[in-house]
C-alpha cells in the first residue's frame, strides 16, 4: 500500500477540521434549542399558556423535536385541550412518543371517547415499561368506561398482586365502584384512602358524603369527630338532613309512623335553623312534603307544595307523588289523576315498581273519581306486564313477584266498587282456597263483607285477620273492627275507643275511615219531604191531597243517641172543601244496641187538636234479619177525612225484615189501626227489592209488592173497603253522571204494573210510570224530585193519578 502524498495530507486535515467544527456547531443549536423549550415551559408557568402553546407547536414544526413535543402535549393536558394534544404530531407513530407521551395521550383518548386510541397508547406504554403502574391502570380505566366492570375488577386485582396497593390504585378502585353503583365498596375503598392520607380534607369529605348517602351515619358521624377541621356546621346540618329524610323513609318502608313523626320534627328544625343554606332548606321543605303526606296531613302538604313549586319551578318526581298523593286524600282524585299520568310518562319504571306501584295510587284515584272503566284499563295493562316471578339481584333465583297479589287483591276491590259483589265474593274465596294464612286476604274479606251490608260477618274477618299477624301489626285489623262495630250501630264503648284511638294513635288510613265515619254518622241533619197528588182513590190519606214533613236530627251523643224534632203538613180536599192537619212532635232514639227504642210525643193542630204519642221499637237479630214493633196514640196516619168526622185513631204494627245480601231484601208486616168509631182496620203486606244488574253507572232493580186489608162495616166518609187486595210490581233503571268524589247525578225512570181487588167491586188493572233525579252534591247533601203518573181503581173506577214527590237532606258536618 503506498503512502498518500502531501497534497492528500492536507485534504484529510481539512475534510477533519471541517468536521470538528459541524459537530462543535450541532452541539450549540441543541443547547440553543433546549435554552428556548425552557423558556417556554417557563412562560407557561407563568401563566401565559397560549403563548408558550403557540411557541412550541412553531417550534416543534421546524425540529420536530421529541422533547419540545412532550412539553408541547404536557401543556395542552393541561389545559384540557385533549383532541388539540392528539392532533399535535400529525406523522408520528406510537413508536415516536416518550413515555410521558404515551400516558398522556392515553387520557386525552379517554376524555375524547377514543378508547380503542387510548389502549393502543398505554399497551404502547407497558411495552416499553412492563411495571409502569400508570400504563396498567390506564388500561383498567379504559375497560371501566367501555362498561367492562368484571374485566376492570379483575384487573386491578392482578395490578395490585403485582405491583402493590398505591394511591392511583385506590383511585381507580372508586371510579370502578361509583361507575357500578357499588356504593358499598366505594366506602371501603374511601376509608382505606383516608386512612393512608388522613390529612387529605378533600377524600375525608367524599368519605363523608358516601358514608352519608348510604346511611352509615355512625361512621359520619365519627369523621366529624375525628376531622372537625374538615367541616363545617354546614356539614353537620346535611348530616342531620339525611338522618331525617332516612328516619322518613324508614318509616314508609316499615309502617311505623311514629318514625315518620320523628324524621317530620327533624326536618322543621333545619328548615328553622340559622344561616341554614337556601338549598338544604329546600331539599329538607321537599322531604317534609313527603313526611307529612305519609302523616295522612294533606292539607298542609298540598299548601307547601304549591308555595315551594311557585318559588321554585317544577318539582321534583319523588315531591310530585306525594303531592299527587295529598290531591286523592283531600278527594281530589281528578287532579291527583292529571299527576299521575305525567310521573307514568316522565318515569314509566314508577308505575309497576314492586316497593310501592303509582299504578296502585292511581286505579284508587280513577275509583274515587268513578271513572271505573278507566280503572279497569289501567289494571289490565299493568297485570299484561307483570311476570309471576322475578329473578333476585345476582340473577340466580326466582321470587315471587309481589305486585301479583297487588294486581288480585286490586281486582277483587275494584270489581266491588263498579257493582258485582258476588263475583267479587268469588275472586277472593279462590285466593283464600290457595292462602288461607294470609292477613291480608282476610282483611280484605272483612271489608267486603262490610261493604256488602254484614257488619258482624265483618268483625269476624278482621278478627281472623288480627290472629294471623304478630301482636304488633294487630292495630289496623282492631280499627277496622271498631269501624264494623259503629257502622253496624254499637256506638256504646266502640265511640270511646274510637276517640282514644284518634287522639294516640299514629295516622293510617284506617283512622281516617273511622274519623270520617264518626263525624259523618255522629252529625245532626235536617230532611224535608213533600209529595202533591190529585185523584180521589184509596191512597193513606185522602183526595187531591199533599204531605209534608221536616225532621231535625240532633247529633249522637257517644253511645249513640239523640234528640229529634219532627213537623208534619197535610193538606186535602173534601166535597170541595179544605181539609187541613199538622203535627209537631219531638222525641229521643235510645241507642241500647242491639235494639233502638224511640219515643216521641206532640200535638195535632187543625182538624186533630189532641196529643200525640208513639214508640217504636227495632231489634237486630243479625246481619240478615231484624224486627220492629211500634205503637202510636192518635196517629199521624189517620186518614184527613176521619179527622174530619172527628175519628182520630191508634195504630199498632209489627214487622221483620230480611236482608239476603246487596242485592235482594225483604219485609212482612202486620198493621192494626183502631178508629174511634168502632172500626179496626187490619191489613198484611208484603215487600221484595231485587236488584238485577249493577255495574258502573247503570242499575236495576225491582219491587214486588203485595198486600190486603179487612175493615168493620161501618159508616165512614174514609175510604173504608170491606176488604181489599193488591199486587204490584215496579221495576226502576237508574243512570248515574260522577260529579267528582262522593258526588254524582242519577237519573231514574220507574215502569210498574199489578191488579187491585176490592170486595163488591172487582179487580182491575193498575199501572203507573214515573220519572226523576237523585243529585249526591256532597256528602252532607242530598236533592231527590221526580213526576208519576198512575193508574189506581177505586169502588170500582179507574183513576188517573198526577203527582209530584221531593226530598231534601243536609247534615251538618
Amino acid at each position: 500500500m503506498t503512502k498518500p502524498t502531501n497534497n492528500v495530507k492536507r485534504i484529510l486535515v481539512c475534510l477533519l477540521c471541517l468536521t470538528l467544527v459541524g459537530v462543535e456547531g450541532a452541539l450549540a443549536q441543541d443547547s440553543n434549542l433546549d435554552s428556548r423549550r425552557e423558556a417556554w415551559v417557563i412562560m407557561a408557568r407563568e401563566g401565559q399558556s397560549e403563548r408558550a402553546i403557540d411557541g412550541l407547536s412553531r417550534l416543534h414544526e421546524r425540529t420536530g423535536n421529541q422533547a419540545v413535543l412532550s412539553d408541547l402535549i404536557a401543556l395542552l393536558i393541561r389545559d384540557s385541550r385533549y383532541a388539540e394534544a392528539l392532533g399535535s404530531c400529525g406523522s408520528c407513530r406510537v413508536a415516536d412518543y416518550t413515555v410521558t407521551s404515551l400516558e398522556a395521550l392515553g387520557l386525552a383518548a379517554r376524555e375524547t371517547g377514543d378508547l380503542e386510541q387510548a389502549r393502543g397508547f398505554y399497551q404502547a406504554l407497558i411495552r416499553r415499561q412492563p411495571d409502569n403502574l400508570q400504563g396498567w391502570l390506564g388500561l383498567v380505566l379504559v375497560d371501566i368506561q367501555q362498561g367492562a366492570y368484571l374485566a376492570a375488577g379483575h384487573g386491578l386485582q392482578d395490578i395490585g398482586d403485582r405491583l402493590g396497593v398505591s394511591d392511583d390504585w385506590l383511585q381507580a378502585r372508586i371510579y370502578l365502584a361509583t361507575q357500578a353503583n357499588d356504593a358499598l365498596t366505594e366506602l371501603r375503598t374511601r376509608h382505606r384512602l383516608v386512612r393512608r392520607n388522613p390529612e387529605n380534607v378533600s377524600e375525608v369529605q367524599a368519605l363523608y358524603r358516601v358514608a352519608v348517602s348510604l346511611g352509615a351515619r355512625h361512621a359520619a358521624r365519627n369523621l366529624l369527630r375525628d376531622y372537625p377541621g374538615a367541616f363545617t356546621r354546614t356539614d353537620t346540618q346535611w348530616l342531620d338532613y339525611y338522618d331525617a329524610a332516612a328516619m322518613v323513609r324508614l318509616a314508609q318502608q316499615t309502617g311505623r309512623p311514629e318514625r315518620g313523626m320523628e324524621g317530620l320534627q327533624a326536618l322543621d328544625a333545619i328548615i328553622d335553623a340559622p344561616q341554614a343554606s337556601p338549598e338544604l332548606v329546600r331539599l329538607a321543605q321537599y322531604d317534609k312534603i313527603v313526611a307529612l303526606v305519609y302523616l295522612r296531613r294533606f292539607r298542609e302538604a298540598r299548601e307547601l307544595a304549591a308555595r315551594l313549586e311557585a318559588e321554585h319551578g317544577e318539582l321534583p318526581h319523588f315531591v310530585t307523588r306525594s303531592r299527587a298523593d295529598a290531591l286523592s286524600g283531600l278527594g281530589q282524585p281528578s287532579q291527583a289523576i292529571r299527576l299521575y299520568r305525567e310521573l307514568a310518562v316522565a318515569q314509566p319504571e314508577l308505575a309497576r315498581s314492586t316497593d310501592n306501584p303509582m299504578n296502585t295510587s292511581l286505579i284508587y284515584a280513577y275509583a274515587d273519581a268513578q271513572q271505573y272503566r278507566s280503572a279497569q284499563a289501567v289494571l289490565d295493562r299493568w297485570e299484561a306486564k307483570e311476570p309471576d316471578a322475578l329473578w333476585n339481584f345476582a340473577g340466580t333465583t326466582r321470587l315471587e313477584n309481589p305486585n301479583i297479589e297487588r294486581i288480585e287483591q286490586l281486582e277483587i276491590s275494584l270489581t266491588t266498587w263498579r257493582g258485582d259483589e258476588k263475583k267479587a265474593s268469588r275472586l277472593l274465596d279462590d285466593l283464600l282456597d290457595q292462602a288461607p294464612g294470609n292477613a291480608s286476604l282476610w282483611h280484605l274479606k272483612g271489608d267486603l263483607s262490610r261493604w256488602r251490608g254484614w257488619p258482624r260477618q265483618a268483625e269476624q274477618d278482621y278478627q281472623h285477620a288480627a290472629q294471623l299477624r304478630r301482636p304488633e301489626d294487630r292495630q289496623y285489623a282492631e280499627d277496622a273492627v271498631l269501624l264494623s262495630r259503629l257502622e253496624r250501630g254499637q256506638w256504646r264503648g266502640t265511640v270511646d275507643a274510637i276517640e282514644e284511638r284518634l287522639e294516640t294513635g299514629m295516622p293510617t288510613g284506617m283512622l281516617d275511615s273511622l274519623k270520617r265515619n264518626l263525624k259523618e254518622q255522629r252529625a245532626g241533619s235536617i230532611s224535608v219531604t213533600g209529595s202533591r197528588g190529585n185523584t180521589e182513590g184509596k191512597n193513606v190519606q185522602s183526595s187531591r191531597d199533599w204531605r209534608y214533613e221536616a225532621r231535625i236530627d240532633a247529633p249522637r251523643n257517644n253511645n249513640g243517641s239523640r234528640f229529634f224534632a219532627r213537623r208534619i203538613g197535610m193538606f186535602g180536599e173534601y166535597n170541595e172543601r179544605p181539609l187541613h192537619a199538622a203535627y209537631t212532635t219531638a222525641g229521643y232514639e235510645l241507642n241500647l244496641y242491639p235494639a233502638i227504642l224511640s219515643v216521641e210525643a206532640g200535638h195535632g193542630a187543625q182538624l186533630n187538636d189532641d196529643a200525640t204519642l208513639a214508640g217504636h221499637l227495632s231489634y237486630s237479630l243479625s246481619d240478615h234479619w231484624r224486627m220492629a214493633l211500634g205503637a202510636e196514640v192518635n196517629s199521624i196516619e189517620t186518614p184527613l177525612r176521619a179527622l174530619f168526622d172527628d175519628v182520630n185513631a191508634d195504630r199498632y204494627q209489627v214487622e221483620t225484615s230480611y236482608r239476603r245480601d246487596e242485592d235482594g231484601s225483604g219485609s212482612l208486616g202486620l198493621s192494626l189501626m183502631d178508629f174511634d168509631d168502632g172500626n179496626l182496620r187490619r191489613s198484611v203486606y208484603g215487600r221484595w227489592v231485587e236488584q238485577f244488574h249493577d255495574w258502573d253507572e247503570w242499575e236495576v232493580k225491582g219491587t214486588l209488592f203485595a198486600g190486603g186489608s179487612r175493615n168493620d162495616s161501618v159508616a165512614a166518609s174514609y175510604f173504608n173497603p170491606a176488604s181489599d187486595a193488591s199486587v204490584d210490581g215496579v221495576l226502576e233503571v237508574s243512570y248515574s253522571l260522577p260529579l267528582g268524589y262522593r258526588k254524582n247525578f242519577t237519573q231514574y225512570v220507574t215502569l210498574g204494573s199489578g191488579s187491585y181487588w176490592q170486595e163488591d167491586f172487582g179487580s182491575d188493572v193498575t199501572w203507573q210510570i214515573g220519572y226523576g233525579h237523585r243529585w249526591t252534591l256532597a256528602p252532607s247533601f242530598g236533592l231527590e224530585y221526580g213526576f208519576m203518573r198512575q193508574r189506581s181503581v177505586y169502588d170500582g173506577d179507574a183513576e188517573f193519578e198526577n203527582s209530584i214527590s221531593v226530598s231534601l237532606e243536609w247534615s251538618f258536618l
